[in-house]
């Protein structure tokens, strides 16, 4: 009986562990584009009536997604948020009260849930002068590289461990007394 026990908890740590690494988190990728699925555009022609919003999801559980679209960082034009699970692609029409949009600067938010996923700013008509500023690129933060650390070394190493305690288990179990 005593045996058991190290066995048992062995193969749950193992399990455990395989679950946590198997795991897949949602993911929602988003663009827009002028046909339901069209290619990714940020640029729309003068009197254009439709902008699709087209969302791609993976591993969603009763995730709500909403779709907002402002002109320029103004009033909401046009919001619709929908529940998906699962894994797919939706494509939403965004439209106006006017039928069309006029020529302008707008922004899409996407949120899951409350938190805001992905921001597209666009333009319809003809679009306006900017100068490019560079940015400079930022460094990971500890946070992220001690993750990528645990992620890649401390994971696996600790599997090797529990599948080695689960062999050694076993055979002090199966191994006859004397």
């Amino acid at each position: 009986m005593k045996r058991l026990v190290p066995i048992t908890i062995a193969l749950f740590l193992t399990i455990l562990l395989a679950s946590i690494g198997m795991a897949q988190e949602p993911r929602l990728d988003a663009r827009l584009s002028d046909a339901p699925d069209g290619p990714a555009m940020t640029q729309f022609p003068s009197g254009t009536t439709v902008v699709y919003a087209i969302l791609d999801y993976a591993n969603m559980v009763e995730e709500p997604i909403t779709v907002r679209v402002y002109p320029d960082y103004y009033a909401i034009l046009f919001e619709q948020t929908q529940t998906y699970t699962g894994s797919g692609t939706e494509s939403v029409a965004t439209t106006t009260s006017e039928g069309y949009f006029p020529d302008g600067r707008y922004v899409t938010n996407f949120y899951r849930g409350e938190y805001l996923a992905r921001t597209i700013i666009w333009d319809v008509g003809e679009p306006p002068v900017v100068q490019s500023v560079a940015k400079p690129t930022p460094t990971p933060s500890a946070i992220v590289r001690t993750y990528d650390q645990v992620k890649g070394f401390v994971l696996p190493a600790v599997a090797i461990v529990l599948i080695l305690l689960v062999a050694w288990a076993v055979r002090r179990v199966l191994t006859p007394r004397r």
